[in-house]
């Protein structure tokens, strides 16, 4: 006789359409949940965006004094135009890093700095490019600073009385930055040998010239008693201190003008004296 089998009972499988009334519940709060933060951040976004409106439109904001540090060159409403700022703005409403780079853009202005002071400041603060000597290039005329680089096109209305450096080429001019050439590193060295040396001895006389020449070196057209100053190659100072010791001895002497001084050799200086014009008989 067979033993009798015994029924298992299987557990029903569950149905996975038909979810329990505490999961459907969970789920329609995380809905509304979720809309409620939606509703929430836009609500705060259109509240940003209209008391930004009425911040920036507040008469009590309005800038009614615009304070322009810095500037020499350039006057002050050069200066707000060019930021873009004018008196009766809302300080609110001014972009600081725009008007920085609107200033930075004029050939002039080497830093900037844009700042608001409540209620109704704006103080604009500029450092101005300062021009050491004028480059005469072949078609056109540049101004350098004390680097040696070259920050606008000479226009009317820049400066004139200013050192002048002829000789040189585009490609003795830094790009961006120094180093400077060679050419125009001993360009710069006379000058500064010159200014450091030399002034006291013709206080009227017109813009110093110097002329750069690859072979033959540098020369000085002073436009003064001292004539044209040759200086060739290296070992400025000291030919400078040669020149200020001739300048001393012939000012005991009385002497006239010259019309040539060569200081190439350190050792040597050869003197040439202005052409006079002949006496009538």
């Amino acid at each position: 006789m067979k033993p009798r089998r015994q029924s298992v009972r299987r557990r029903p499988r569950p149905n996975r359409f038909k979810r329990p009334d505490a999961a459907r519940g969970q789920r329609i709060r995380r809905f509304f949940g979720g809309l409620g933060m939606l509703v929430l951040t836009v609500g705060l976004a259109v509240t940003f965006v209209l008391i930004h409106d009425v911040a920036t439109q507040c008469r009590s904001l309005a800038a009614h004094r615009i304070t322009v540090v810095g500037n020499r060159h350039l006057d002050e409403i050069t200066v707000m135009r060019q930021a873009g700022i004018h008196p009766g703005i809302n300080i609110l409403s001014v972009r600081l890093g725009r008007c920085r780079a609107r200033l930075l853009a004029h050939p002039w202005i080497a830093e900037a700095a844009v700042g608001r002071h409540f209620p109704d400041r704006i103080e604009i603060r500029i450092l101005e490019h300062q021009p050491l000597a004028m480059v005469e290039l072949a078609d056109n005329r540049l101004l350098i600073d004390a680097a040696g680089r070259p920050f606008k096109r000479w226009q009317d209305g820049d400066p004139e009385e200013m050192p002048i450096i002829r000789g040189l080429s585009y490609i003795d001019l830094p790009a961006l930055s120094p180093p400077e050439t060679p050419l125009l590193a001993e360009a710069l060295e006379v000058l500064r040998c010159w200014q450091a040396s030399v002034p006291a001895s013709a206080p009227e006389r017109p813009p110093l010239v110097i002329v750069a020449d690859r072979d033959a070196g540098l020369a000085l057209e002073t436009g003064s008693d001292l004539g044209t100053v040759v200086l060739g190659s290296g070992h400025y100072q000291e030919k400078m201190a040669n020149l200020n010791r001739l300048v001393a001895e012939m000012a005991k002497q009385e002497a006239a003008g010259w019309r040539r001084i060569d200081l190439t050799h350190l050792q040597r200086i050869v003197v040439r004296p202005e052409d006079r014009p002949k006496e009538e008989v």
